[in-house]
């Protein structure tokens, strides 16, 4: 989580969340007035929703816009899948994954809806796609902070995708995975609707 004067931006994992962040720092990381949460293991804060950072500081942060990325339902779940299982070595099958759900570090079931839920309980007034990483970086914080310049394509150009998966979706599903991934995810395939027109399925 990132905390501005009038923002809060949510750190929603596997959703280009690290490198937005970086990109942030080269812009505003000298403003005091804006507060990055530590990247400390063993104290992970920085994956909080805005009422779980009210519970443990006991602030009121209704008073800022939130920010947040998103990203296709289909590149999320394998993205995650493929980030635990190296994490944690917890290897989700096809009939989780085409479900939209995963296994935990932990070994606990979880599910792309239930990170949605997180996140979206309170309103987001502003969403970041990561697949238009760039001009929606640049469209939604020039609301709040000057950016020193526009962030050079080649800035955009060099995320990496940590994960290893090369964004192939069609190694993982086929068109029937793929409506069965989005029928199981109604709340992601709400706002994957709202923010993006469409789902990805729509344009295959």
């Amino acid at each position: 989580m990132i905390i501005g004067e009038n923002f809060v931006w949510l750190h929603f994992p596997k959703c280009a969340g690290t490198f937005t962040e970086r990109l942030l720092r080269q812009h505003v990381g000298e403003d005091t007035t804006i507060k990055f949460d530590p990247i400390d293991p063993n104290n992970v804060i920085w994956h909080q929703s805005v009422a779980q950072r009210e519970e443990m500081s006991k602030t009121d942060l209704s008073n800022k816009d939130t920010i947040c990325n998103f990203r296709r339902l289909p590149h999320w779940i394998i993205s995650r899948v493929m980030f635990e299982e190296k994490r944690s070595g917890n290897i989700a099958k096809k009939e989780l994954y085409t479900t939209g759900r995963f296994l935990e570090y932990n070994g606990l079931r979880s599910s792309a809806d239930a990170y949605v839920k997180l996140y979206t309980g309170r309103k987001i007034h502003n969403w970041i796609r990561v697949e238009n990483l760039e001009g929606d970086f640049i469209k939604v914080f020039s609301k709040y902070i000057k950016l020193k310049s526009s962030p050079a394509p080649s800035s955009f150009s060099k995320k990496v995708n940590t994960s290893g998966w090369g964004n192939d979706i069609k190694k993982w599903f086929d068109n029937n995975d793929l409506r069965k991934l989005y029928n199981s995810c109604p709340l992601w395939s709400k706002y994957e609707i709202e923010i993006y027109g469409n789902l990805l399925i729509d344009e295959i």
